[in-house]
């Protein structure tokens, strides 16, 4: 990929995940992300989801590769009275400033927005937090699982009388909010690039974990209907779409339209399933849904959840095989799309590392391929270019402001 957001100049103190995220997708589109991390032990996320071996020894968890890749690293203790003045050096020229801290936690030690926005009056600084940088619970500590309790998301997720509310397997409000921070910026970008105006910008978790869910609330909002759990049924009330066991694996189909139920029908042989008083309209279906996936279950354990895939893909109706994520990476949709990237491993690391790239095309490509930083690994090279002599960089060692 062509550098999209070369000369882009990000300083990023965010660890773990949503911030990570944010600055991980802008930097495979060419900005140059200037890692902060704590020395000692850097972003929390080197110590989660860490394997056995030379990675572990080297702080290189799965959790790291996957959000760090085109990063540099610079080991900076905050809490060192010199940590501000390179700081202030890094922001000078900067065009964004990125931090996921509690609410007012980085202004309390000195580098908030207004301190920032005194050195580099254009600059545009990005905070994301749990709750936001105003009302009643901003300031509270907040992980992804706290975030889908407290949004209404596991209200939607689960099965009635058998999981109640569940949390979504992964952390799908840290990295929801990291594509909304990335999308925020650049749009802050462009706003600098036409007026030359910098910008502020406050993302909550609560709020981008509720607008994933806002044809539900807009659903209660207006017309009082509260959802209840959605197992794999579709929030929007086909009861044909949903999870369905096969001859050999399970299935999701997503047949949504009158059109589609009967292309369905249509490719299983069941057309007398069209002609079922109890099945002949989407209100009927909804009223009668156990019958009806009793009906299908029967025709869909004739063949393998792949030709059925096929066969309904091939008559227009929305189906894919239940994979797990070694079946993922080999299939060849994605194989073909070039989602999943190979780069040299870390330095001192021998080998290549896999992992996904962005989620997106620019020209044909989706990103470039940089390893992931040691920690500390370019804090030399970052501070000889803000003007720090050999003799200067070994006092800062030994004061302990960096790494």
């Amino acid at each position: 990929m062509s550098a999209l957001l070369d000369g882009i100049k990000i300083i990023d103190f965010t660890q773990v995940i949503s911030g990570p995220y944010a600055t991980y997708m802008l930097a495979q589109q060419g900005a140059d992300v200037i890692k902060l991390e704590l020395p000692g032990d850097g972003d929390q996320a080197r110590g989660m989801m860490l394997p056995s071996g030379d990675f572990a020894d080297a702080g290189h968890s799965a959790m790291f590769l996957a959000f760090n890749s085109g990063k540099r690293s610079l080991a900076l203790n905050l809490k060192s009275p010199a940590a501000k003045e390179i700081l202030r050096r890094l922001i000078r020229d900067a065009d964004v400033v990125i931090e996921n801290f509690k609410a007012g936690a980085l202004e309390r030690l000195g580098f908030g927005y207004e301190w920032a926005r005194e050195i580099n009056q254009n600059i545009i600084y990005c905070s994301i937090s749990g709750f936001g940088q105003s009302g009643p619970r901003a300031g509270a500590a907040a992980y992804d699982p706290v975030i889908q309790a407290n949004s209404g998301m596991m209200q939607l997720t689960g099965h009635e009388g058998i999981t109640g509310p569940t949390k979504v397997g992964f952390w799908v409000c840290d990295m929801s909010t990291g594509m909304t921070a990335a999308f925020a910026i650049s749009a802050a970008l462009a706003k600098l690039h036409r007026d030359g105006e910098g910008s502020y910008i406050d993302i909550s978790m609560l709020d981008v974990a509720a607008s994933l869910i806002s044809p539900m609330v807009t659903n209660f909002l207006n017309f009082g209907v509260q959802p209840s759990l959605m197992g794999n049924g579709s929030p929007a009330g086909s009861s044909v779409s949903t999870v369905y066991e096969t001859g050999d694996g399970l299935l999701q189909v997503a047949a949504a339209t009158q059109g589609q139920f009967e292309a369905q029908a249509k490719v299983m042989n069941r057309q007398d399933l069209i002609e079922d008083s109890r099945f002949s309209s989407r209100q009927d279906r909804i009223l009668n849904a156990a019958e009806l996936r009793q009906e299908l279950l029967v025709t869909f354990s004739e063949a393998d959840a792949k030709t059925w895939e096929e066969r309904l893909s091939a008559v227009g109706v929305p189906a894919g095989v239940v994979h797990s994520i070694e079946e993922m990476v080999k299939d060849p949709q994605i194989v073909e799309r070039g989602l999943i990237r190979e780069q040299q491993a870390p330095t001192g690391l021998n080998g290549y590392v896999q992992t996904i790239g962005i989620p997106f095309k620019v020209n044909g490509e989706n990103g470039l391929s940089a390893a992931a930083p040691n920690l500390g690994e370019h804090t030399e090279e970052i501070l000889m270019g803000l003007g720090y002599s050999s003799e200067d960089i070994s006092l800062l060692k030994v004061q302990g402001a960096i790494s």
